[in-house]
């Protein structure tokens, strides 16, 4: 989180589990924040539940459907 912000647009993506057992929750919300004050595009999901790594598991969990914020988000920012 210490590593300075791309000067340039980068547009960010972040997905998370409040219950992630490594605790990262706290650190996306940062780097999110840290995102939005250098003016930078950001975008954050913040999951309930998860844990940590969840991918494309499926637990029968709203965070099951992640991938399709991302691709979503991915179309919005025109890289699909």
């Amino acid at each position: 989180l210490n590593a300075p912000i791309p000067s340039k647009s980068l547009p960010l993506f972040i997905c998370a589990a409040s219950d992630d057992q490594l605790k990262l929750a706290p650190k996306s919300i940062l780097l999110y924040n840290k995102w939005l004050e250098a003016g930078q595009p950001a975008e954050l999901h913040m999951y309930e539940k998860g844990g940590h790594g969840f991918g494309m598991g499926v637990q029968n969990l709203p965070v099951d459907h992640w991938i399709d914020r991302y691709i979503d988000w991915l179309k919005y920012h025109q890289y699909l």
